[in-house]
């Protein structure tokens, strides 16, 4: 058992070298990793909640990976909830502040690996109830985002939760094999970056000077090409931007896509085995201009029925 004095030592200790926590957790003797902000961490609710609903188990008998930790509260809460869970994070200033936290908290359930999330697999993890993919799938590029949802489908036996960012207009065209998937690029690094440099960048990509966002019609079929028998986008509970009003980003998203035998019809058999891909241009949220000119043509319709 841990004092407060020692454990409040270690929190300086840490942050002196490594620099402030990423998220803000608590501790015994209400210490908190960033001083108790009070702000609500929707993004964690939300996946949370999605995998309580549909893991068809409870918390407490699920095995859970969480890729991409940083200090490691996704892969804490979960085991707090009972769950066995282990966290993958590149970082060692991440990780450390993760080990430091998992052992005052006493997480016997709680395992954190210092790896790539691009060197996961079954032969070295296991398989997995749910693989929660949060902030990281838009830090990798095009290529290694699609291996690493190929990955997820072959290690997990029930849920893959994908929280990312997504492009909003298919500037890029990407192919992997026969197929095309469309997307922008995102800049992670300078191209005079030091390794060092890209280390510190605790929110950025682990080494890749660029990384790809997927339009969501993209995404949506990579999902679907993968294998997974359904998938869903979340809305509830929503994302709030950290605490000030309004939802946080338009080009945030959260898909679960759930992995099951594929469910053969009586009834209308030539809907077996059939399968489409999503046209770029679809699933696309309106811009402030379209919903100017919805709202207008709302009212003028509102006036003929009048």
């Amino acid at each position: 058992m841990h004092s407060r004095e020692q454990i409040q030592q270690r929190l300086d200790e840490l942050r002196s070298a490594y620099g402030d926590w990423t998220n803000d957790i608590p501790l015994p003797f209400d210490i908190w990793t960033k001083g108790n902000l009070q702000i609500p961490h929707t993004r964690l609710k939300r996946i949370v909640q999605a995998v309580s609903d549909l893991s068809l188990k409870p918390l407490a008998g699920c095995r859970i990976l969480d890729l991409g930790s940083l200090d490691g509260l996704f892969p804490i809460e979960f085991a707090l909830q009972g769950a066995d869970t282990i966290g993958v994070e590149v970082r060692e200033a991440n990780l450390q502040k993760a080990l430091f936290t998992k052992e005052i908290l006493d997480l016997r359930n709680l395992e954190f690996r210092q790896d790539d999330v691009r060197n996961i697999s079954v032969g070295s993890y296991g398989r997995f109830d749910a693989i929660i993919c949060s902030g990281i799938l838009y830090h990798l590029t095009a290529d290694d985002a699609i291996k690493l949802v190929l990955t997820m489908h072959e290690m997990t036996t029930r849920l893959v939760v994908i929280d990312t960012h997504v492009a909003l207009e298919p500037d890029e065209r990407v192919l992997h094999g026969d197929d095309e998937y469309w997307g922008t690029i995102f800049r992670e690094h300078s191209d005079h970056a030091t390794a060092e440099e890209k280390a510190k960048s605790l929110l950025a990509s682990a080494d890749n000077l660029t990384s790809f966002w997927f339009t969501r019609p993209s995404l949506i079929n990579i999902l679907t090409k993968a294998g997974f028998s359904s998938i869903y986008e979340c809305f509830a509970p929503a994302h709030v931007n950290y605490g000030q009003p309004g939802i946080e980003h338009r080009n945030r998203c959260t898909f679960i896509a759930v992995k099951n035998n594929a469910c053969s019809l009586k009834t209308s058999p030539a809907a077996n085995g059939h399968q489409e891909q999503w046209p770029e241009g679809s699933l696309t949220y309106a811009r402030e201009r379209r919903r100017s000119w919805y709202k207008r043509a709302l009212k003028k319709l509102s006036g003929r029925k009048s």
